[in-house]
């Protein structure tokens, strides 16, 4: 490997790792959201910890208005189980009270809910009254259209279930869920009707609240993965509670496509039909406390002079699953980091995922689906790294010609320099032949660093020694923490440290200088280094890429030679410059 080729892949790390620690998006302050506090309010009951706080009877009028009568009232309680989920839903507040996937689980391998705010739930409708009353549904009582208390779904079969509640005679708030045997999406529709005139400005929110619980050991890992955004006019918006000691808010006016919550590997959204006014985020954590609370809602406008006035969404609570989130067709894949959208993001979305997905077809076992995909890459890559050993060959059979050039015109850089173009030409050798094929690959370097850093496809998949390709390949647990290494020993990276080491002494080079032989060592260890804490997945592609490298290397140092590099010497090059001797010899 050449040295334009080593500080190439060296930038890649260094990249990487400046990506990671400083893009986190810089947040602006907006004014705070209407909130549910209210003098008057006092906690009576525990169980309502993490939701709203029980209100005292003395308080409830004042607090609620013309809704005092639904704050009291019987929890029911509805438990859909279709394929894919099992959700519960309640009547207090018609909300999503639990929500546990059957195709997925946590680090432990157990089933796990992923809605933070079991309490009170996770959906919610929000407005305030012309009276001042803030209205949070989920304090409120709504009657079920059926007492049944499991529904069971399979294939095509659907459900709907409808929850009103009646404020006043021609007043009501109706929501209704309809599931579906074998998809993620529910349909979630919210109907007022004789609210026109009653909410000032005509606004209200729909919003999920509370974020999702974590699922990974890995917490650090699933703090970075972890924010709330919206899709608004062909554009992330994204807002990231990355400082526990602040908390972050971000509102925008405008049509928004979605808002969305998510953990490394799981999402919530609300996608509507209809435009919408604007969307609110807010996210926040809590010193000494590893975990993020966001909040995601969607603005709309109540019509005046409008009786009766419904909007329909879907809800999506499932895998942060790029196929899966693509088939919605409203852009929620686009919620995964897969780098730069003019640059990595397209090798990952248009070549590794849909390669992966056709391996896929052909075994589920995902280490071998790597270890053929690092060969496919070899052999689509096979022409740039001929051009570039060819290109180091001839440059490496050049080296004593140049020296012996550097040394004659040491005092005359300039002549130098046109004595080397000549060569360079005469002899079809581009300097950056060597480097040009690994600026090439770097885009889908990049990529695949990416793609597999958020592929829950790898996610608690074994392979040979790998418990989990989605985790690094611990051998040994230390006990302790090593700088810049780690405080575990994976076994992935220190092979391909190995390989790389292997591959380096094998590729021609142009130099042999004293730091080159110095690179042999050093960019080993760096690799070593940088993979001991990265999915093994990825090390595991990194190691067979190299170890395909080296069979590569040897083939085309076998079958190739730089025997057919045109005759040069520099005293034929020199001859121009003697033409006196020439004409001395005339007798």
């Amino acid at each position: 490997m050449d040295k334009n080729s080593v500080i190439g892949l060296v930038l890649i790390g260094l990249i990487m790792i400046v990506w990671m620690q400083f893009m986190a998006p810089e947040n602006k302050p907006v004014p705070e959201r209407m909130t549910a506090d209210v003098t008057g309010v006092e906690e009576t009951s525990a169980k309502s910890g993490t939701g709203s706080p029980a209100v005292a009877v003395s308080a409830v009028p004042e607090t609620f208005g013309e809704f005092s009568a639904a704050t009291e009232g019987e929890e029911k309680l509805l438990t859909i189980d279709n394929e894919l989920f099992t959700a519960v839903l309640s009547s207090r507040g018609a909300t999503l009270k639990s929500m546990v996937l059957k195709k997925h689980l946590n680090a432990n391998r157990e089933r796990f809910d992923l809605i933070k705010n079991s309490d009170s739930g996770a959906l919610s409708l929000f407005f305030q009254t012309s009276d001042g009353k803030n209205i949070d549904t989920r304090d409120l009582y709504f009657e079920p259209s059926d007492t049944q208390k499991t529904v069971s779904l399979t294939g095509e079969e659907s459900y709907t279930v409808t929850y009103r509640l009646d404020v006043a005679p021609e007043k009501s708030i109706t929501i209704v869920y309809t599931f579906t045997g074998d998809v993620y999406g529910i349909n979630y529709d919210v109907q007022f009707t004789g609210f026109d005139g009653v909410l000032p400005g005509n606004e209200y929110q729909l919003e999920w609240d509370g974020g999702l619980l974590y699922s990974e050991k890995n917490i650090d890992d699933e703090l970075q993965n972890s924010w709330a955004s919206a899709y608004m006019g062909g554009s992330l918006l994204k807002l990231d509670a990355s400082d526990p000691s602040k908390e972050y808010r971000e509102e925008q006016s405008g049509v928004a496509g979605w808002i969305a919550v998510r953990s490394k590997y799981f999402v919530a959204s609300l996608i509507p039909s209809s435009p919408t006014d604007g969307v609110y985020l807010k996210g926040s954590g809590k010193p000494g406390e590893k975990f993020e609370d966001y909040t995601a809602a969607l603005k709309f406008t109540l019509p005046q002079n409008e009786k009766t006035h419904s909007e329909s969404l879907v809800l999506f609570v499932g895998p942060v699953d790029y196929n899966v989130l693509h088939s919605l067709n409203v852009n929620l894949e686009k919620i995964m980091d897969f780098g730069w959208d003019w640059l990595t993001r397209p090798f990952a979305e248009y070549i590794i995922l849909p390669i992966f997905d056709l391996l896929s077809k052909l075994t589920s076992n995902y280490g071998l689906i790597i270890i053929i995909f690092a060969l496919l890459i070899k052999l689509v890559t096979y022409p740039l790294t001929m051009a570039s050993t060819k290109s180091m060959k001839k440059m490496a059979a050049l080296q004593p010609m140049m020296k012996e050039l550097q040394e004659k015109y040491k005092d005359n850089p300039q002549k130098m320099q046109s004595e080397l173009g000549r060569i360079y030409k005469e002899a079809g050798v581009n300097p950056l032949g060597g480097c040009l094929p690994v600026l090439l690959q770097m885009p889908l370097l990049f990529a695949m660093f990416y793609v597999f850093r958020s592929s829950i496809e790898l996610r608690q998949q074994s392979f040979l020694w790998a418990k989990d390709l989605s985790l690094p390949d611990s051998i040994l647990d230390l006990g302790f923490s090593i700088p810049l290494y780690g405080d575990h020993i994976a076994l992935f990276p220190i092979l391909m440290g190995g390989a790389v080491y292997l591959q380096q002494k094998i590729t021609p080079t142009a130099q042999s200088n004293d730091q080159m032989k110095a690179m042999l060592y050093i960019f080993p260890v760096m690799m070593l280094l940088f993979f001991n804490n990265l999915p093994a997945g990825l090390g595991l592609y990194y190691l067979m890429f190299n170890v395909f490298s080296i069979a590569q290397t040897f083939y085309i140092n076998k079958t190739s030679s730089a025997d057919d590099l045109p005759k040069i010497s520099l005293e034929k090059q020199g001859q121009k410059p003697q033409k006196k001797k020439k004409g001395g010899k005339k007798q």
